[in-house]
Order: structure tokens, then sequence, then C-alpha cells
């Protein structure tokens, strides 16, 4: 089936900024008594929405958070982007190649998406084709998110197909019967993107000759 659609993940996959969230995560993490590293942080929440970050942080500290902890996460999270997101290495280059209809589909919060997408000088490429969890029932893994894009962007799930970066992300392509690419990472090797169901690539300038373009 020819590809007419591209869907892309946001956090990891079209800006760097997995790395830089985390790192305030497991800052903020110190303050409910829970030792946590950025890699760790990383590796707990990677694709994980703010909803899900609550409720780990709940688990793991035993105990409600404080009223002020999210909102101050959510402000942190913004203060650090603003010094320190970059798009993802080579990902502009690609988006310009691209002549078929692309969209975003993150579980991230719709504010953040498109504030990391402005900062990162990505925007201008989506418009309005930016999808997220709050428009669904159910966040990734779940097929939800996937299958709302796709009918968003008028293309039925086998004319389009998914770039990720995280195992959420490759299950919910999965479990949506969407081709998905994804990208390797610090946080997901080969195999582990692999074994989720999606078929691995290191670079984004390899995308253009794996779709087809």
């Amino acid at each position: 089936m020819t590809t007419k659609c591209i869907i892309f993940d946001c956090d990891g996959t079209l800006v760097d900024s997995e790395g830089i969230t985390n790192q305030v995560i497991a800052e903020m993490a110190g303050e409910l008594g829970i030792e946590m590293t950025g890699d760790e942080a990383s590796a707990t929440f990677g694709g994980k929405t703010l909803d899900g970050v609550v409720y780990k942080m709940k688990e793991l500290s035993g105990k409600e958070l404080p009223d002020n902890w999210l909102p101050r996460l959510v402000q942190m999270v913004s203060d650090s982007w603003e010094s320190k997101l970059r798009p993802v290495k080579g990902v502009k280059e690609i988006l310009e190649k691209i002549e078929i209809p692309i969209c975003v589909a993150s579980n991230g919060e719709p504010t953040h998406v498109r504030h990391s997408l402005r900062l990162t000088n990505l925007y201008d490429f989506f418009g309005d084709n930016i999808f997220t969890a709050s428009e669904v029932s159910v966040p990734k893994p779940a097929p939800d998110l996937f299958l709302y894009t796709a009918k968003k962007m008028g293309f039925n799930p086998d004319e389009c197909v998914v770039i990720e970066d995280s195992v959420t992300g490759v299950t919910a392509a999965v479990n949506a019967n969407i081709r998905v690419y994804g990208i390797i990472n610090n946080l997901f090797s080969k195999e582990d993107l692999e074994e989720a169901g999606a078929i691995p690539f290191k670079k984004m300038e390899e995308l253009p000759e794996l779709l087809g373009l």
C-alpha cells in the first residue's frame, strides 16, 4: 500500500525533549522522597502522559501529591525548554522534502506540544494537523489516538505510517494496525523497538528511502 500520510510522534521524534523533561521530573521526584536519575525517569515515563506521571509518583511515594507539584513541574519543564530544546537531528530537512500530508499525534499536553514545535521552528510544517491524547478517551499505548488522527486526516489506517521513538507509541501504532517506524535512541534499542513491532531506523535521513518518498 502506498504511503499517503505520515503521522509523527512529537517528544523524542520531532523535538529532542525527552532528556530535558525527564531530568526535571527526576529532580521534582526528590521533593516526594523518591530518588531517581534522569535516565531512570526516562525509562519510567518515556512516552507517557502527565496523568501517567502523576499516577506513578503517587504509587512510588505512597501519598497524594501537593496541589502545586504538577503546575510547578509544567512550569519548570517549560523554562528548561526555552533554553535547551532543539529539533531532533535531521528532522527539519526531512520535513522540507516530504510532499504528502503529515501530522502530529502526541500523548503530550496540547499547549506543551504546540509550544515545543514553535520553539524548534517546526510548527509551520503541521499547522492545524496537531492531535493529542486529550482528544481521545485513552492515550497511547491504546490505538485510539492514531485511529482518530488517521480519520481526521482523511485516510484509512493502512494508508498511513507512524514515526515513533518509544515502545509506548510503537505499541499504540501496532494496536491500530498502522505500519510503524521506530527511531533508535538512548532509551529504546533496536531490539526493544523491533520486539514492540516497529521497523527500526537509526537517523532521520534514512526516512525518505524507507518510506519510498
